[in-house]
This record gives C-alpha cells, sequence and structure tokens, in this order.
C-alpha cells in the first residue's frame, strides 16, 4: 500500500479485495504501510536501543510484528496497560508545573 491518505488507502483495500486477497495479506499490507510512515518519522529524529510503545495500538500484535520488521529490532518496549502511558506521562507534567 502506497497512498498517503486515508481515502486512497481505502481504494487500495477495495482493489485488493476484489483481486481476493486473502483477508490476512490485506491486514499485513495494512499495519506495514502504517508502520513504514510511522518509522520513517522515527529515523529522521534517531532510534536509540530501546523503544516503547505506548497507546492502544500496541494491543494490536499484527502492528506490533509490523514496527519490529521496519524497526529492525528484536523487541519493542511495551508497558502491562500501554493506552494509559501518555495519560500517565501527562499527569506527571501537570503535577510538576503545579509546583
Amino acid at each position: 500500500m502506497n497512498a498517503q491518505c486515508a481515502i486512497f488507502a481505502e481504494s487500495e483495500v477495495v482493489g485488493l479485495i476484489h483481486r481476493m486477497t486473502e483477508k490476512q495479506d490485506i491486514s499485513k499490507a495494512i499495519h506495514d504501510a502504517m508502520a513504514s510512515r510511522i518509522v520513517s518519522m522515527i529515523r529522521r529524529i534517531g532510534v536509540n536501543e530501546d523503544v516503547v510503545m505506548l497507546g492502544g495500538v500496541a494491543r494490536n500484535p499484527g502492528f506490533v510484528e509490523a514496527m519490529k520488521r521496519q524497526l529492525a529490532i528484536p523487541n519493542l518496549l511495551i508497558p502491562e496497560e500501554p493506552e494509559f502511558g501518555m495519560a500517565v506521562g501527562a499527569a506527571v507534567v501537570a503535577a510538576e508545573e503545579e509546583d
């Protein structure tokens, strides 16, 4: 998938469906496309030895695997409840600003 826009990506998915592409292959293509865009941004700022994934998307095994492949790393660090990571960070910053 090469589309930069959700509308064009949807058109690509519809094309894959019409070509009778297997569902798991379509899913992999979507995950790989999303990971590719994110990894290109990560590479601009540099990749540390340890990479942490936060947010609900960290519960999506297909996306996690796509990110590991794109980053060429064996593991991503994912907290037990990744969807709360940003909220905890925001609360820490807010508490620091109150002082």
